[in-house]
C-alpha cells in the first residue's frame, strides 16, 4: 500500500486527468442511459417464457412490445369512426419496426380497442411510444389513449428520473451539513463529493455499455447513486479524519497521506471488497432483473475502492 500511494502521489495530476475524462464520459453515458433501461420481470426457462418465445418466432407477437389503443367514441358501431381509427393505427404500425395493426373490437357502446402488435422487446418498443401516440391522436370523433407495457414503461421513466433528482436534492444538503459538522469549513468537504462522482459515473458508464447487451433494470441508477454516495461519505470521513491525525505528527503532507492509506486506506479496501462480493452474489440468480441489480451493486463498491486508492490520496495531497 505504501509503494502504491507514493506512486499515486508522484502521478497525481495524470491520475486526476484520467478520472476527469472518466467522469465526463460517465456523465454523458448517464444522460443516454434511460432509454436502454427497463423493468422486465421475466424468468428464463419457465413455461410462460417459452410461450412468449413461440409467439414471437412463429406468430409475430410479443406482449411487452405491443401498444394497446383504446378509444372513447359516441357510438362504437359507427363505421366512419372505426375506419378513421383503424387507418390511424395502420399509420402508427408502419412507423414501428415489425409492427402490424389488429382490428378494433368494441367494449360496450362507447369504447373501441385494438393492438399494434410487434416483435420488439420492451426496450426497443418503448422509444416508439411518442410516435404511436402522435399517429393516433386527433382522430375525429374519438378520444384516443395508448397504453400497454412499453407505453407504461416510457411514462414511468421520467418519474424515476424525477424521484432520483428529488432524492439527491434532499440527500446532498444533509450530507453537506454532516460533513461540515465533522470536518469543519475546509476544502476537505469537497473530497467525498468528488470521490462519489468519480465512482458513480464510472459505474454508470459501464452500465451503459452493458445495457446494449443485456436487460438492465431502471432501478440500477437509483441503486448506484444510493450506494455510491453512502460509501463515499463513509470512506472519506474515515480517511480524512485519520489524515488529520497523521499530519499533526510531523506536518509532512505526503508522508501523512502515505501513513493514512497504509491504515485507514487498507480498511477501506477490505470494506469495499466485502460489499462488492456480497452484492455480486445477486448475479448468480437466474433472474435478469435481479442480475442487473447485482451488476450495479457489484460495480459501485468496486469503483469506489479504485477511487479510494487513486482519487482520494491525490485529493488529500492537494487539499
Amino acid at each position: 500500500m505504501e509503494r502504491w500511494t507514493r506512486f499515486v502521489l508522484r502521478q497525481r495530476w495524470p491520475i486526476l486527468a484520467v478520472w476527469l475524462v472518466v467522469l465526463v464520459a460517465g456523465f454523458v453515458a448517464n444522460m443516454r442511459l434511460g432509454p436502454l433501461l427497463s423493468n422486465e420481470f421475466r424468468v428464463p426457462g419457465t413455461d410462460s417464457e417459452r410461450v412468449r418465445t413461440i409467439l414471437t418466432e412463429h406468430f409475430g407477437d410479443r406482449s411487452d412490445g405491443n401498444f394497446l389503443v383504446v378509444a372513447r367514441v359516441a357510438d362504437a358501431s359507427d363505421p366512419g369512426v372505426r375506419g378513421r381509427l383503424e387507418a390511424a393505427m395502420r399509420r402508427a404500425a408502419a412507423d414501428v419496426p415489425s409492427a402490424h395493426a389488429d382490428r378494433l373490437v368494441p367494449a360496450g357502446k362507447h369504447v373501441l380497442f385494438g393492438n399494434i402488435t410487434s416483435t420488439l422487446d420492451i426496450v426497443g418498443a418503448k422509444k416508439w411510444t411518442k410516435t404511436v401516440r402522435a399517429d393516433v391522436d386527433h382522430v375525429a370523433g374519438a378520444q384516443v389513449y395508448v397504453s400497454g407495457v412499453a407505453a407504461l414503461q416510457a411514462d414511468i421513466d421520467p418519474i424515476f428520473k424525477q424521484d432520483l433528482t428529488l432524492g439527491e436534492g434532499i440527500a446532498a444538503p444533509v450530507a453537506v451539513l454532516v460533513l461540515l459538522l465533522v470536518l469543519g469549513i475546509s476544502f476537505a468537504v469537497f473530497i467525498p463529493f468528488l470521490f462519489a462522482l468519480s465512482a458513480i459515473f464510472a459505474t454508470l458508464g459501464v452500465v451503459y455499455l452493458l445495457a446494449h447487451e443485456m436487460s438492465m433494470a431502471s432501478y440500477v441508477v437509483n441503486l448506484v447513486f444510493l450506494i455510491g454516495l453512502g460509501i463515499a461519505i463513509d470512506y472519506s470521513l474515515l480517511v480524512v479524519y485519520r489524515f488529520r491525525e497523521e499530519i499533526r505528527v510531523d506536518g509532512d503532507k505526503d508522508e501523512a497521506v502515505v501513513r493514512t492509506m497504509a491504515t485507514a486506506g487498507r480498511a477501506v479496501v477490505f470494506s469495499g471488497a466485502t460489499v462488492a462480493i456480497g452484492l455480486a452474489l445477486l448475479i448468480a440468480m437466474p433472474l435478469p432483473f435481479m442480475r442487473s441489480m447485482g451488476i450495479g451493486g457489484f460495480l459501485i463498491p468496486l469503483f469506489s475502492v479504485v477511487a479510494a486508492l487513486t482519487v482520494q490520496p491525490a485529493l488529500l495531497s492537494l487539499f
